[in-house]
């Protein structure tokens, strides 16, 4: 079936600009304002897209989005800063990062922390502020094609970030072009083939269209990493973060028929009711549960999100 075109341009695949595709959901609802989409997968180069592209995305984008309270802040500084003591690992003695829409800074704080030079790039200026209390953190509010042209990074990371890009091709390249001698980047998305996707479909909470434009496999993340210049030299599917929590809101959308009630109340979207103090309940019986399933998904490499670490592709021999 192919996608009837729309005054979005929602139609064009982002990755390769290909025209059409297969329908995989007719009907995907956004769980903010129920503003309804398609995910579609491009004829040629397979990847999933969400369509119609909205012509602006401001309104997905609430004030509320992702800024959670203290609680949920303090859990996830945590467990970024024992993701971020591993990629410190990429270079023992420290380095230069650079993080491609970094919000509020969290994995920037656990890099600096450890020594390193940190830099983040953050579209909501707002945001962005909040980011630069921190000390020794500098965010700017610019893309990184306007970054100097001599800036080298020994580390640059998209954590849940490539996804939400409609020209990712294009953002990749300009990162791969400010990598350092040995650099490498880390991209880390949801992932489309992963059982929980499987299991919840238009309920998944990682679908979160319309604001995930692009929804990626394993195969399509390399594709378009390739497709930028850059090799994939690792992939792995461990999210301590955001795979278990991921189970439990799917069941739960799966089970009520709501959308991301427990993701809502956390974001200050809703106020506390009936529906979050049910969730919340559901909530504690699955917690065991959702962990159990996470850690077998990783171990079959079928985890709810992966990261892709890559390197610039090496020069053709002359």
């Amino acid at each position: 079936m192919s996608l009837t075109k729309s005054a979005g341009g929602g139609d064009t695949c982002p990755v390769c600009g290909a025209s059409g595709g297969r329908i995989i959901y007719p009907q995907a609802r956004d769980p903010i304002t129920s503003d309804s989409f398609q995910v579609v997968q491009c004829p040629s180069c397979e990847i999933a897209f969400t369509a119609p592209r909205p012509c602006s995305l401001n309104k997905y984008y609430p004030k509320q989005y992702r800024n959670y309270g203290r609680l949920v802040t303090s859990v996830l500084s945590t467990l970024y800063a024992i993701r971020g003591s591993r990629w410190a690992r990429l270079k023992p003695g420290g380095g230069s990062v650079l993080e491609v829409g970094c919000g509020p800074g969290l994995m920037l704080a656990a890099l600096h922390r450890l020594g390193w030079r940190v830099l983040g790039i953050e579209r909501n200026e707002a945001v962005a502020e909040t980011a630069r209390r921190a000390p020794g953190i500098e965010i700017v509010a610019t893309p990184v094609e306007a970054l100097p042209e001599d800036a080298r990074f020994d580390l640059i990371i998209m954590f849940q970030v490539l996804e939400h890009i409609g020209e990712p091709v294009t953002l990749l390249r300009e990162c791969a072009k400010r990598l350092a001698p040995g650099g490498r980047m880390v991209i880390n998305v949801p992932n489309f083939s992963s059982w929980q996707s499987q299991f919840a479909g238009v309920k998944w909470l990682h679908l979160d269209v319309p604001r995930h434009l692009i929804h990626f496999t394993p195969q399509t993340i390399s594709a378009t990493l390739k497709r930028a210049g850059l090799k994939p030299v690792g992939m792995s599917f461990t999210s301590l973060e955001h795979d278990p929590y991921g189970w439990v809101e799917s069941i739960i959308n799966r089970l009520s028929g709501r959308a991301n009630t427990l993701t809502r109340y956390l974001m200050g979207l809703d106020p506390f009711g009936p529906s979050a103090l049910l969730s919340f309940a559901l909530g504690a019986v699955l917690v065991s549960p959702s962990l159990l399933l996470s850690m077998v998904s990783w171990l079959a490499k079928r985890g709810a999100l992966m990261e892709t670490t890559a390197v610039p592709l090496a020069p053709p021999d002359k």
